[in-house]
């Protein structure tokens, strides 16, 4: 029996297709609830959330799993050279209260961009009082982990998490493989690529969708922390491969502000599985990535 469920959490549509021949209700809203709680914690939009406490108090006592995610983000911040940053803060920029509106302002309102310079003790996280977390940079896919590993453990062994089009697919679907789909930013409603896909993780980042045009400049949503721009560049579509979401999607954004050159040396060195479309409609496939089935369109 195919049980689908979708909600509005996180800030994105987030799907859940389950595969089962036993009745598990209860299971996807418990899956559900899970990424509630985690928005509850973590979103910059909900005033009383801790993280809007701590950019708000600069000092905060914050719980052992915002530690965990906090750990995280310095943990790629690291590997990645800054290139993924969680105190570039959407709020301070472009992002006022939610990405709905279409309603979009450039502020000149610059953070301290060192994470270095947060101190934790115990479990008080201080922050400077020129920065700001936001932590929708990973929290989201993060969360898709923790569900996938609550699904495996309830023996949901055959679904798939859809958070936005970063996706989870788990083992099989009836034996077969989950078929993922890649559009074509050049065109429309058109696809330019399908891979199958078990018990991993797909992410794509790009300039084509979520942009907008302030004085007469075009502008997107992923920001590089280095000049603190989000002007349009050789990359358009980026997708990633990996064993978890929370990799595909922040390498994604870090290597998209990397450029080429730069992020091809990143993902081969980190064994990352990559679809690279740049704006002249070339494209580039790491060695991994050509090992899936796939067609092109």
């Amino acid at each position: 029996m195919n049980y689908k469920k979708s909600f509005f959490l996180m800030w994105t549509n987030i799907e859940i297709i389950i595969n089962s021949e036993i009745n598990i209700e209860k299971e996807i809203y418990e899956a559900f609830w899970i990424f509630y709680s985690y928005e509850l914690e973590f979103s910059r939009f909900l005033k009383n959330s801790t993280l809007s406490l701590l950019n708000q108090n600069k000092t905060l006592e914050v719980s052992s799993r915002f530690l965990d995610v906090f750990n995280l983000c310095k943990e790629i911040y690291n590997i990645t050279n800054w290139f993924f940053n969680p105190l570039i803060n959407l709020s301070n920029i472009w992002y006022s209260s939610n990405f709905e509106d279409n309603n979009f302002s450039k502020t000149s309102i610059l953070n301290n961009l060192n994470m270095d310079e947060i101190k934790i003790e115990w479990n008080f996280i201080n922050l400077l009082q020129d920065q700001n977390l936001d932590f929708g940079w990973i929290v989201k896919w993060y969360c898709v982990d923790i569900v996938a590993e609550y699904l495996l453990e309830k023996w949901c062994k055959d679904f798939i998490i859809n958070a936005w089009w970063d996706i989870y697919t788990s083992w099989n679907n009836n034996w077969k493989k989950w078929i993922i789909w890649i559009d074509n930013p050049f065109i429309p409603d058109t696809l330019i690529w399908s891979i199958e896909l078990e018990n991993k993780s797909i992410s794509t980042s790009w300039s084509y969708k979520r942009n907008w045009k302030i004085k007469w400049n075009n502008y997107h949503h992923i920001i590089n922390p280095n000049n603190y721009s989000s002007c349009e560049n050789e990359i358009i579509s980026l997708s990633l491969i990996s064993q978890k979401t929370y990799i595909t999607d922040t390498y994604a954004t870090a290597c998209f502000n990397m450029w080429i050159e730069k992020s091809l040396k990143f993902l081969e060195r980190n064994n990352i599985d990559s679809l690279i479309i740049w704006t002249d409609s070339k494209m580039y496939t790491s060695k991994w990535f050509n090992n899936y089935n796939f067609l092109i369109f």
